[in-house]
C-alpha cells in the first residue's frame, strides 16, 4: 500500500517492496555503496545558435541519437584511479523508522513508471566521472582518467564557469489559471506542480545546443493530463476550461501570455503529460494518480522521474536510454559538499550541461520571507559555479516566476547566486531530495 506521508511525501507501508528495489540497485565499488534510488516528489537564443560560456564557445554539433556502450577493456592503469579522483558517493539512506514507515526523503514505487535500472558497472564508471559528453557524443573515458581535466585541452577545469542563460532564465512555469496561447480560459492546479519539468526544460535546452535534440525550442500543441492512461477517473473537482469537455491547453516554444516572453512551455507540458520512455505504461514524468486514485493537484515529479526524463531526452530515445548520462546522489551522502561541487564542475565546467537539484526552498535566496519562508520541495537547474568567490557560489535558474513565488527576492527572468554551502543545506533540509548529475 502506498500512502501520502508527512510534508506531502509518499510512504511505503510494505518493507518487502522497498527491500526488493534496493536489492536490485545496490552495488559495492571501491569499498563504497553505489545506488540509483527513488526519493520523494516535488511540488533568447535560437536552437542553432552557439552556446557562449564565459570567454569560451561551445558550437552545436550534429544530432547523435545513440548512447555509447560501456567502455571496452583497457590496460590496467599504473595507479589506483581512486587516488586521482575519489568516486562520487551514490549512497542509500536508511529505509525504515521504528514505526515501520519510511522517513523523508522517502523511497517509493510508481507502477506506471518503473525506476530505471542502472548497472553496477555503469554506476562505477559514472561515479568516477568517466561518463562524458565529447563533441556532441556520449563517451566513456579510459580508466584512470582525471575527470577534473578538460577533455579538449588536458588542462584543469576552470575555477569558475557560467553557461549562457539568456534563453533558460525565461523558462517560467504556466500559472494555475488564466488563458493559454489560443485564448482558452482555464483553471488548473496541476500547473503549479511542474517545477521538475521546468528544471528539465532548462537543462535539456543545453543538450539541444550540444547534441541537436530534444526540440525544446519548437515543441508545441494541446496537452491533457494522462488520468485515463493511469487507469483512473478524471478528478472532480479537477482541471477545467471554458471549452467544457476539453481539458487541455495549448503551449509552444515561446509565448507572451503573462506579459513577458516565456520559453519552453510546450516542451514543459510535453514532459509533464506526454513523454513516455520505453517500458512505462503511462505518459508524463509528473504523477497524476496514487493507489488507483486520481490526484488533483498532481503529486509532482519525483527525482527518479527527473533522472529518467533527462536520460530519455538527452539520449534521443535510445534503446539504452537509462544509462545515457545522469544518475542520482542522495542527501545522505556523507561527502555531499565535495561531491556536489565536483559533479557541477564535471557537468557544467567540462561537459557544459546542467546539474538538476531537488531542494528545500527554505534555503533558497529568492524564497526568503522571514519566518514565513516555506519548506517546499523544488527543482532547480545549476548552470554555473565560482570557486574563487568568498564564499564559493553556484548559479541556478528556476522556473517558478513571480506568480508562483511572489516573495520580494524573486522576479521573472532572474538567475540566482547561492553560496555552495547553502545549496548543500537546501539539499539536506527537510524536503530536499538530492541532485541529478
Amino acid at each position: 500500500m502506498v500512502r501520502l506521508g508527512p510534508l506531502g511525501t509518499v510512504s511505503l507501508r510494505s518493507r518487502r517492496m522497498a527491500v526488493v528495489v534496493a536489492a536490485a540497485l545496490v552495488v559495492v565499488v571501491a569499498g563504497g555503496t553505489l545506488t540509483a534510488v527513488a526519493v520523494g516528489p516535488v511540488g533568447a537564443a535560437a536552437s542553432g545558435s552557439p552556446l557562449v560560456v564565459g570567454m569560451q564557445t561551445a558550437v552545436p554539433t550534429a544530432p547523435q541519437s545513440t548512447v555509447a556502450p560501456t567502455a571496452s577493456p583497457t590496460a590496467v592503469p599504473t595507479v589506483d584511479p581512486a587516488t586521482i579522483f575519489p568516486p562520487i558517493e551514490l549512497n542509500v539512506p536508511p529505509r525504515d523508522d521504528p514505526a515501520g514507515d519510511l522517513v523523508p526523503p522517502v523511497f517509493w514505487i510508481d507502477p506506471h513508471r518503473p525506476i530505471p535500472d542502472q548497472s553496477a558497472d555503469w554506476l562505477s564508471i559514472k561515479a568516477a566521472g568517466r561518463v562524458a559528453l565529447v563533441d556532441g557524443q556520449f563517451k566513456v573515458l579510459p580508466s584512470g582518467t582525471d575527470p577534473m581535466l578538460s577533455i579538449q585541452s588536458g588542462k584543469a577545469l576552470p575555477a569558475k564557469f557560467l553557461m549562457e542563460t539568456a534563453w533558460t532564465r525565461w523558462v517560467i512555469e504556466v500559472v494555475g489559471s488564466g488563458r493559454d496561447e489560443k485564448g482558452t480560459g482555464y483553471s488548473n492546479n496541476n500547473y503549479w506542480k511542474f517545477c521538475g519539468e521546468g528544471a528539465m526544460t532548462s537543462a535539456l535546452w543545453y543538450w539541444q545546443q550540444r547534441v541537436g535534440h530534444p526540440d525544446v525550442t519548437g515543441t508545441a500543441g494541446y496537452f491533457v493530463e494522462p488520468y485515463t492512461a493511469e487507469g483512473v477517473n478524471w478528478p472532480s473537482p479537477g482541471p477545467r476550461n471554458n471549452k467544457g469537455v476539453q481539458h487541455g491547453t495549448y503551449w509552444s516554444g515561446s509565448d507572451t501570455v503573462n506579459g513577458f516572453t516565456a520559453h519552453g512551455r510546450g516542451f514543459e507540458f510535453y514532459l509533464a503529460m506526454a513523454a513516455q520512455p520505453t517500458g512505462w505504461t503511462a505518459p508524463g514524468f509528473a504523477v497524476f494518480s496514487l493507489d488507483r486514485k486520481a490526484l488533483y493537484p498532481s503529486l509532482g515529479t519525483p527525482i527518479t522521474n527527473i533522472m529518467a526524463g533527462l536520460n530519455w531526452e538527452a539520449s534521443g530515445h535510445a534503446d539504452n536510454w537509462n544509462e545515457a548520462y545522469y544518475t542520482i546522489v542522495t542527501p545522505q551522502d556523507p561527502n555531499l559538499a565535495r561531491d556536489l561541487t565536483a559533479a557541477v564542475m564535471i557537468d557544467v565546467g567540462r561537459d557544459q550541461v546542467p546539474v538538476v537539484a531537488m531542494v528545500d526552498t527554505f534555503n533558497l535566496p529568492n524564497w526568503q520571507n522571514g519566518s514565513k519562508t516555506p519548506h517546499t520541495r523544488h527543482a532547480i537547474a545549476i548552470v554555473g559555479y565560482d570557486n574563487t568567490a568568498k564564499p564559493p557560489t553556484f548559479t541556478y535558474t528556476e522556473s517558478c516566476g513571480k506568480k508562483c513565488d511572489p516573495r520580494p527576492g524573486n522576479h521573472n527572468g532572474d538567475i540566482h547566486v547561492i553560496p555552495q554551502s547553502t545549496m548543500v543545506k537546501a539539499i539536506q533540509n527537510k524536503v530536499g531530495s538530492g541532485f541529478v548529475w
